[in-house]
């Protein structure tokens, strides 16, 4: 057992370098999210709730349009390929917002961002070159570069912006895009891509109920992160912390909980308990959820419900992508992954506008029941899922 737990050399290289690509993904949108609402404030103050909501949410459409052709040319063509042509349209979009100066073009920018949709072939690549015994290891060091993504984005993005502003922030992004390719070009393939049936490898109706699952799992997830996100810098504020200040609660609410999923993570790849944790996680998202609404004045328990929130979302980030490619066949893993990734850019989408307007109309407390009854829900139709996939 032991043995097969170590990783190969191949595949330490392999999750590093992905791990690092993937994490650059997700930090082109989390490093907007804790100052994009205070930015808009300052710049551009009619109806920021909307606006943020639609700044946060276009990245999402367009990474949802574009991911399953990506990952259906990555099962064609090679996951490389693929993943250098995404990252360049990433860091065009990401340049373009560098020099966008409204918002408007800022939106416009976002889409163009979002259209460099990597994520199914990251994922499907990093499933091609590891053994799908430590796989749920590997995806979960995808997860933990998400954390670190997390950890950069709202630790360092207020600080930057605090110097830079919000256009340096899009450059720094950018200039990593260029970086990433270089990483992975240096990343060989071992799979032969050969052309296969498109009726066959991508049926949808081959899906089973257990990845539909999956699939609607991971786009309440990501609603609820980006709808929270237009709530959480301004109940920071509310407590006092300026902008510059904000990484003073990130930084300790991240690791706590980047802790507290270490245990679990080793305990699924030992004995494949996938559906106990992930319920579990999804208790943890309702308790906090609840708790922001109920106690939104007392600081303390405000924090704790942070480090409730994000235990909880960096489990299910390191769960979900593993099943999902556990699930598939190898020949359309690609696609499925796409899918997959297809529901996580819709729920940015739908958290990002959904919040907006909600806070808009009803405030805070309409974010809170957004998150509160999709939770109701996805516990509701998780209770379907078979015991470990």
């Amino acid at each position: 057992m032991r043995e097969t737990e170590t990783l190969l050399q191949s595949e330490r290289k392999a999750i590093f370098a992905l791990s690092f690509v993937y994490g650059l993904r997700m930090l082109g949108l989390f490093f907007i999210m804790p100052v994009i609402v205070y930015d808009l404030q300052e710049n551009d103050p009619l109806n920021v709730g909307l606006k943020a909501g639609f700044v946060i949410g276009a990245y999402g459409i367009t990474q949802a349009i574009f991911q399953i052709p990506f990952g259906i040319l990555s099962d064609f063509f090679g996951r490389r390929r693929v993943i250098v042509a995404g990252l360049l349209l990433f860091s065009l979009g990401s340049f373009f917002a560098a020099v966008s100066t409204n918002t408007t073009e800022l939106i416009l920018a976002r889409l163009v961002q979002g259209m460099g949709a990597i994520s199914s072939a990251v994922t499907a690549f990093l499933a091609d070159l590891t053994r799908p015994k430590i796989r749920t290891k590997a995806m979960a060091f995808v997860g933990l570069s998400i954390g670190i993504a997390f950890i950069l984005a709202l630790v360092i993005s207020p600080i930057t912006y605090f110097f830079v502003g919000l256009n340096g922030l899009f450059f720094i992004v950018g200039l990593l895009g260029i970086f990433a390719v270089l990483v992975v070009l240096g990343i060989k393939e071992t799979k032969s891509f050969e052309r296969t049936k498109i009726v066959e490898s991508y049926n949808l109706r081959n899906f089973s109920s257990q990845l539909i699952i999956l699939f609607c799992s991971i786009f309440i997830l990501m609603t609820i992160q980006a709808a929270l996100f237009i709530m959480i810098p301004l109940y920071l504020l509310d407590f006092g912390y300026q902008i510059q200040d904000h990484w003073k609660i990130y930084f300790p609410v991240l690791c706590f909980a980047f802790l507290g999923i270490i245990w679990p993570v080793k305990k699924i790849t030992r004995d494949g308990r996938q559906r106990f944790f992930f319920i579990f996680s999804i208790f943890l998202l309702i308790s906090s959820i609840w708790s922001f609404g109920q106690f939104s004045e007392i600081k303390e328990i405000f924090l704790l419900s942070m480090v409730l929130y994000f235990l909880g979302f960096n489990l299910l980030e390191a769960i979900l992508p593993s099943w999902v490619s556990m699930l598939s066949a190898l020949e359309s893993r690609g696609f499925s992954l796409a899918i997959y990734n297809t529901f996580q850019a819709m729920g940015i989408f739908f958290g990002g506008t959904m919040g907006g307007l909600l806070f808009e109309k009803y405030g805070f407390d309409g974010i809170i029941y957004l998150c509160l009854i999709s939770s109701f829900c996805w516990i509701i139709i998780s209770l379907r899922l078979k015991k470990d996939g």
